[in-house]
């Protein structure tokens, strides 16, 4: 049985909130590699590449038609970043990334289609993010909406 009283329980006391502010950037991020000598394997960490990730560039990015099919619905634009060089959690540099479309009308849409289902093969996949990102950047460019401390993407 569940005895009730009139009091309200005591809470702990409130943790002050640290607030976070990521990564050091001119420190690269690590990416673990085998390494094999024939007899042992070791797991040495390796530089990786220190991705941007501009906030203004993936807005201007949201704001256009999907680069798959032509679809356009102002909230159903989504940023798509290209997978080729990622990792786990590690997003690729946002300059490589495209507009996709998010579900509507009953359709998974296209970004989901592209990096999630699987029915486009590696190859294809990564030829469509290459060419539907060197669009992207060329009607960013275009428009002369290209955020000023953003830098251009060097091929």
């Amino acid at each position: 049985m569940l005895r009730r009283v009139a009091f309200r329980p005591k809470l702990p006391p409130a943790r002050p909130c640290t607030q976070y502010t990521g990564a050091n950037p001119s420190t690269p991020r690590a990416q673990p590699v085998q390494i094999s000598d024939g007899k042992a394997r070791l797991v040495v960490p390796l530089p990786k590449e220190n991705a941007l990730q501009h906030q203004g560039y993936m807005a201007l990015v949201r704001q256009l038609p999907c680069a798959r099919c032509g679809f356009f619905r102002k909230g159903f634009i989504q940023f798509c970043h290209a997978d080729e060089g990622k990792g786990m959690a590690i997003k690729t540099d946002c300059r490589l990334g495209w507009p996709g479309c998010a579900p509507h009308d009953s359709r998974m849409g296209c970004h989901w289609y592209v990096g999630t289902s699987g029915e486009m093969p590696r190859a294809s996949r990564r030829a469509f993010e290459r060419s539907a990102g060197d669009s992207t950047r060329a009607l960013i460019i275009a428009s002369g909406k290209w955020p000023a401390r953003l830098p251009r993407w060097q091929e």
